[in-house]
C-alpha cells in the first residue's frame, strides 16, 4: 500500500505541476486535492495493517 500511496503523491504532484503551467482551472486543482487525500488514506491503512500484524488476519 505504501507503494500505492506513494504513487498517489506522485500524480498528486504532476497534477500540480501541470496546473501551476496553465491557467490553474479548479478542477485541476481538485485532482490534487484527490491524490493527496488518496495518499493519506493509502497511507493510514498501511500503518493500521503492519499495527494490526496478524490480529488483522483474524479480523477478516
Amino acid at each position: 500500500m505504501m507503494v500505492l500511496a506513494c504513487n498517489a503523491v506522485g500524480q498528486a504532484a504532476l497534477a500540480a505541476g501541470v496546473a501551476s503551467l496553465d491557467d490553474a482551472l479548479p478542477e485541476q486543482l481538485l485532482y490534487v486535492a484527490g491524490w493527496m487525500s488518496t495518499a493519506t488514506d493509502l497511507t493510514q491503512q498501511s500503518m493500521l495493517i503492519a499495527d494490526l500484524g496478524s490480529t488483522f488476519d483474524v479480523l477478516i
